[in-house]
């Protein structure tokens, strides 16, 4: 049969909803995949190696430096910054570092402890999560997981390990900026309502 416009048009119809299908089964798929976590908080990497030393733990001292050394990393990278110690101080309920900056310097939460998980069925390996205060306990620093305690254990998903987006170069929040989003963490939802608690 001669290639004919009207033949290449039937042609096309006939992939395009196979591609869409294959799509939406792929969207799907993705929904479905946030396994629970099993997630240990921690306020420092010494309590950690502590926890691992015991005979029953569910991690080595080396996962605890691993973990830590990623959390520290992801700290940097995209704890909340701001223009203002005391705007700072106000949204995390305790001390800031300052970081200078071409043309200035900014304030950000020091790092008060971190998460290590491992999902329970399988799949990914460790994870790991920063944690920074917050006024009546603390939270990752996207703010999307609030915790009641930077020590202790609970199942989470594994959407509350998702990397935050950098803000290492971002403009630095201001209070007009935080009046308008409520504050650290107030414009996200808590993952799973859960508290990781003592």
């Amino acid at each position: 049969m001669p290639d004919t416009p009207l033949r290449r048009r039937r042609l096309r119809s006939r992939t395009v909803p196979t591609v869409l299908m294959g799509m939406a089964a792929l969207t799907l798929a993705a929904c479905e995949e946030d396994p629970v976590v099993q997630a240990q908080a921690f306020p420092d990497l010494a309590s950690c190696i502590d926890e691992a030393d015991e005979a029953d733990a569910a991690f080595t001292a080396q996962d605890c430096e691993t973990a830590f050394l990623a959390a520290q990393a992801a700290h940097l990278e995209s704890a909340p910054r701001y223009e203002d110690e005391a705007l700072c101080e106000e949204q995390h309920g305790g001390e800031c570092i300052v970081e200078a900056r071409p043309g200035g310097s900014v304030f950000m939460p020091i790092l008060t402890g971190y998460l290590l998980g491992r999902a329970l069925s399988g799949g990914s390996g460790l994870l790991s999560q920063p944690l920074v205060s917050r006024p009546g306990g603390f939270a990752t620093v996207s703010g999307d997981t609030r915790l009641s305690s930077n020590a202790g254990g609970a199942e989470m998903r594994a959407s509350a390990f998702r990397a935050a987006p950098s803000t290492r170069l971002a403009p630095p929040m201001s209070r007009a900026t935080v009046a308008r989003t409520g504050g650290f963490g107030q414009t996200r939802t808590a993952i799973g309502g859960r508290s990781v608690g003592g």
